[in-house]
């Protein structure tokens, strides 16, 4: 893992692209041991690239599943859960901690003060474990529905849109007052987002065509509507709430692939 300096988060990161920074974020976002010390600021003025790192996640996943399936004969099902299970390990099961802990913070009562603090206690609760539950049963059920030729490009697609729904849940939240989201957030604004959500529909249409363009925007309004539910439910988004960002939009982006797929097939 990268080691981040904590010393310097004060003051707004300049959106600056680096090497360092997009190394800091591969480590930070998977399981690829990267030993480089970066900074806050680094990782924060590279996350525009934090949804092309989401692509090379999603090639990943795609050639395990074209393993799964066409070497190993897997069932659609059983290359599914096993490809999910995948996933969320190699991503370090960052984002399946951000769904369990905002799942806790939504079931609490009170006021958004409580339920941010829910949302950080350590514990785990029946809230949390039942949004992951359903979560994890809809992605599964969703990509093993996913007729099998369009089965590579969604899952590329898929993990590019989990980390463009991040992203506009950055934008569009309510900063926090803690937490090395807070800093990280810094590395977004309306403006790069347009950008990047303009490349990301250039790259949906090439993999899938209108299916793609539509499992783009899902992505984007998923993101959206989740940073009103933190800002509600919460006061603030969270890093919690950026990971379970990512979860819910690939589940999402998947559910608008099949939708678009069988109105096209009727």
């Amino acid at each position: 893992m990268v080691n981040v300096n904590k010393k310097n988060v004060q003051g707004k990161a300049k959106v600056k692209p680096s090497l360092t920074g997009f190394l800091g974020l591969i480590s930070f976002s998977t399981r690829i041991p990267i030993k480089r010390y970066v900074t806050i600021e680094q990782m924060s003025g590279s996350v525009i690239l934090w949804p092309y790192i989401g692509l090379g996640i999603g090639i990943i996943g795609a050639v395990m599943a074209y393993i799964l399936s066409n070497i190993f004969g897997f069932s659609s099902f059983l290359t599914a859960t096993m490809l999910y299970c995948f996933l969320i390990w190699f991503t370090g099961f960052n984002h399946v901690d951000g769904i369990l802990d905002m799942g806790d913070g939504l079931m609490a009562h009170g006021e958004p003060e409580k339920r941010l603090s829910i949302m950080r206690d350590s514990m785990v609760g029946a809230g949390g474990i039942a949004t992951f539950f359903i979560i994890a049963i809809m992605t599964i059920t969703a990509l093993s529905s996913v007729p099998a030729q369009y089965l590579i490009a969604s899952i590329i697609l898929m993990e590019l849109c989990a980390k463009l729904s991040m992203i506009t849940s950055m934008v569009f939240g309510r900063t926090d007052s803690n937490g090395i989201g807070k800093e990280i957030k810094k590395g977004m604004d309306y403006k790069i987002l347009i950008f990047t959500i303009i490349i990301s529909l250039i790259i949906g249409y090439f993999l899938l065509n209108a299916s793609g363009v539509m499992a783009v925007f899902a992505s984007v309004i998923s993101g959206l509507y989740l940073s009103n539910v933190a800002d509600k439910s919460f006061g603030c988004v969270t890093g919690d709430i950026f990971g379970a960002s990512n979860e819910i939009a690939k589940v999402v982006s998947l559910l608008f692939i099949i939708l678009n797929l069988n109105i096209m097939l009727l």
